[in-house]
């Protein structure tokens, strides 16, 4: 149905929203990168993210906008009633809240035949890696420690960057997988540069916003994570996109 939204104050006063993700992700990355690795990795493609002084959760404040939602058909954008005011949220505003480039979409067939050279390396003998796998890797290898890492600082920076994306940008949980897709993009400099981030995050974000306040919705997707849980070890080449998230990611 079209129009507004309608919703009693209770509505609002009894939802709490959660996000997925780790808000604590610079503190965890500094501690694995040396200074000139976090120079490099501020400077880079997500720099915005690690130059922000804090990131908070409004739990309370995005139900509250979620309910005043103008329903429509269009799935490329949400817009909200604020103080008899019509606030449209599209690609380009989340282009401009974010740097991310979202100019077109994203095209993964490049990726299907590369070979995940940082899988292979760092976690042999893993068919599939969890997000937990890699906060652990990173957390016990700090630097300027005797367990700092012996690898290259390319590729100590790549798998901070991984589990960023992972853990920030997709929100996902310690026990979903990380994505193979993203780090066979993350380890070819030239593609991680160039690819449309901004584009992808925003496609995973607006599903996630457009249901979350839908029990039906939540229940099929708590029922498909399930699944996936319980199909993971039957199909390795499952992609583990199953939980949408961005920093500020979240279901009530």
């Amino acid at each position: 149905m079209k129009g507004d939204r309608i919703f009693e104050f209770d509505d609002w006063r009894n939802l709490m929203s959660y996000c997925k993700g780790d808000f604590q992700y610079k503190e965890t990355i500094k501690s694995f990168l040396s200074n000139t690795q976090w120079k490099k990795l501020r400077n880079g493609v997500f720099g915005n993210f690690f130059q922000l002084e804090c990131v908070k959760f409004c739990g309370k404040l995005i139900p509250c906008v979620l309910l005043s939602e103008i329903v429509s058909n269009d799935t490329n954008s949400m817009t909200f009633k604020v103080f008899d005011h019509q606030v449209k949220f599209t690609r380009e505003a989340f282009q401009i809240i974010t740097g991310l480039k979202c100019s077109s979409s994203v095209d993964f067939k490049i990726l299907s035949e590369r070979y995940n050279r940082l899988s292979k390396v760092y976690f042999p003998g893993k068919d599939r890696i969890e997000l937990d796998d890699l906060w652990h890797f990173i957390t016990s290898h700090p630097s300027g420690t005797d367990a700092s890492f012996v690898g290259s600082d390319d590729d100590e920076v790549k798998l901070a960057i991984i589990y960023f994306v992972e853990s920030v940008l997709m929100g996902k949980r310690k026990t979903r997988n990380v994505s193979e897709r993203v780090m066979k993009i993350i380890d070819d400099d030239e593609l991680y540069s160039s690819f449309n981030w901004g584009f992808l995050c925003y496609e995973k974000l607006l599903k996630s916003l457009k249901s979350c306040l839908n029990p039906k919705q939540n229940n099929s997707d708590n029922e498909n994570e399930n699944e996936n849980e319980r199909e993971k070890e039957k199909d390795k080449e499952k992609d583990s996109y199953t939980i949408l998230g961005f920093p500020f990611a979240f279901c009530v």
